[in-house]
C-alpha cells in the first residue's frame, strides 16, 4: 500500500513484524494533529473585555438609549432598533465581565422640520428631544444633546445632567458625518467617536470611522446589504489601535416568521499568529425576548468547542479530544457575548443615519449617495471615493 506524504517519496509498507523499520519509522511520521487550544485564553479575554468595553461608558449608553430618538419612528426604524437591542441583551445577559441589561426606552422621535443649526434637548414631559434656542450645533448639521441616565427609568434622570453630545453633519459629499463629544463636568470635552455613513447604490450602506473610551480606539468599516426582501448582511472589519488585534465579523440576518429573526454570525479574532474562528446558527424572539442556536468555535482551523444557547445558560462542550479549562470557558463566554454585541453596536452606530438630514434644495442624500460610497480605490485599502469624503469631513 502506497502512503503518499508530502515532502517525501512513496514509501511501500511491507508485510513484516512490530519491529520492521519501516513500519516504525512510518509511526513515527504520521501522527495525529493536536486537539485544537487557545494558546493563552486569558490574553484573548483580556482582549475582548478591552473591546467591549469601548461601547460600554456612560456616554455610549446615554447614546444607545437616546439615538433611536433621533429619527423618526417607522417600521425600518422599529425593526432595526428591535434587533439591535435584543442583540446586545443577548450580549449583556451571558457576558462573563460585568452582566447588565442594556436600559429601554421607548421611540418618540425628534421633532421634524427645525432647521440646520438646530440644538435639540431632551423634554422630561414629552419623553422625546425637541428643538432650542441653544448654540453649538454645527451650520450643516443638528446636535443632539446627551444626558445621565436613571437605572430606574432607563430615561434621562432628572434634573437633567449632559454629559455629552451627538452632531450629525450632513457633509458636502452627500454622507453622513456622526461625532460623539463627552463633557465631563472637570476637564475639556473629548471625542469619543467619530464616523461616516454613506448611502451607495440600491440598498448598500457604508460607514468608516472610530469609537473610542479614551483607552482603547476601534477603527471600523462596515458594509450592509439588504440581498433580499427583510434579508440584512452586515460585514464589519475592527482593527484595535496600536495593538496586534483585528476583528471581522459577517452576519445575515433573515426572518424566520411571525415576530422571530433567523440570525447567522461568522466572528474571526486574530492576535499573535492566532485565529479565532466562531460561527453561529441563532433564532432569536423580539417579543420574548429569548433565543435559541448553537455557536461553534475553532482555533486555526481546529475543532475546539461548542456553545448551546435555549435554555437559562449557555451549554459549553469540548470538541473531541479537547479538555476545556475554566479560563477557555471564560473565554468562550466572551466569544459569544463578543459577537452578539458587535451587531447590536453596529446597528446602533447607523441609526443616526435615518435622521434624513437636509440637503441644499436641488440636492438630496439620496441624489448623493452614491458619491461616497466606492471604497476600492488604492488597492481596496479605503483610498477611495468614500475615504476622501471622510477626510473632508473630518477635516484632514
Amino acid at each position: 500500500m502506497d502512503y503518499p506524504l508530502t515532502g517525501y517519496h512513496h514509501i511501500t509498507a511491507c508485510a513484516g513484524g512490530v519491529t520492521d523499520p519501516a513500519a516504525s519509522w512510518l509511526a513515527r511520521r504520521v501522527r495525529p494533529a493536536p486537539p485544537a487550544g487557545l494558546a493563552n485564553p486569558t490574553a484573548t479575554f483580556n482582549e475582548l473585555q478591552a473591546i467591549s468595553a469601548v461601547t460600554n461608558t456612560p456616554l455610549f449608553e446615554s447614546f444607545t438609549v437616546l439615538a433611536p430618538s433621533f429619527a423618526p419612528a417607522g417600521d425600518a426604524m422599529t425593526r432595526s432598533l428591535a434587533l439591535a437591542t435584543l442583540s446586545r441583551e443577548l450580549a449583556a445577559r451571558y457576558s462573563p465581565w460585568h452582566p447588565k441589561v442594556p436600559p429601554k426606552s421607548g421611540h418618540h422621535g425628534a421633532v421634524a422640520g427645525a432647521p440646520a443649526g438646530t440644538t435639540f434637548v431632551w423634554d422630561p414631559a414629552t419623553d422625546a428631544y425637541v428643538a432650542s434656542s441653544d448654540a453649538g450645533a454645527p451650520a450643516n448639521g443638528e446636535r443632539f444633546m446627551l444626558y445621565a441616565l436613571s437605572q430606574r427609568t432607563g430615561l434621562p434622570s432628572l434634573p437633567l445632567t449632559s454629559i455629552g453630545y451627538v452632531d450629525l453633519i450632513d457633509s458636502s459629499a452627500g454622507a453622513v458625518g456622526v461625532t460623539l463629544v463627552g463633557t465631563p463636568a472637570t476637564g475639556p470635552p473629548a471625542t469619543y467617536a467619530r464616523y461616516c455613513v454613506a448611502r451607495g447604490t440600491a440598498s448598500v450602506t457604508s460607514l468608516v470611522g472610530f469609537v473610542t473610551d479614551g483607552t482603547t480606539r476601534l477603527e471600523l468599516r462596515v458594509r450592509t446589504d439588504s440581498t433580499a426582501p427583510g434579508t440584512l448582511s452586515v460585514q464589519t472589519a475592527i482593527a484595535v489601535a496600536g495593538r496586534d488585534v483585528q476583528l471581522s465579523e459577517a452576519v445575515t440576518v433573515s426572518p424566520a416568521g411571525g415576530d422571530t429573526a433567523r440570525m447567522t454570525t461568522d466572528l474571526r479574532v486574530t492576535s499573535g499568529g492566532e485565529t479565532v474562528r466562531a460561527t453561529a446558527d441563532v433564532t432569536v424572539d423580539t417579543t420574548t425576548r429569548i433565543g435559541a442556536g448553537r455557536m461553534t468555535v475553532s482555533v486555526n482551523d481546529g475543532a475546539f468547542a461548542t456553545l448551546t444557547l435555549g435554555g437559562p445558560d449557555l451549554v459549553v462542550a469540548a470538541a473531541a479530544g479537547v479538555t476545556l479549562t475554566t479560563a477557555d470557558e471564560t473565554t468562550l463566554r466572551a466569544l459569544f457575548s463578543t459577537s452578539f454585541e458587535l451587531y447590536g453596536t453596529v446597528r446602533l452606530l447607523l441609526l443616526p443615519q435615518q435622521r434624513g438630514l437636509r440637503a441644499p434644495a436641488a440636492l438630496t442624500l439620496r441624489s448623493l449617495g452614491n458619491v461616497c460610497t466606492s471604497d476600492r480605490g488604492a488597492g481596496g485599502r479605503g483610498g477611495g471615493r468614500f475615504a476622501r469624503c471622510r477626510a473632508r469631513f473630518e477635516g484632514e
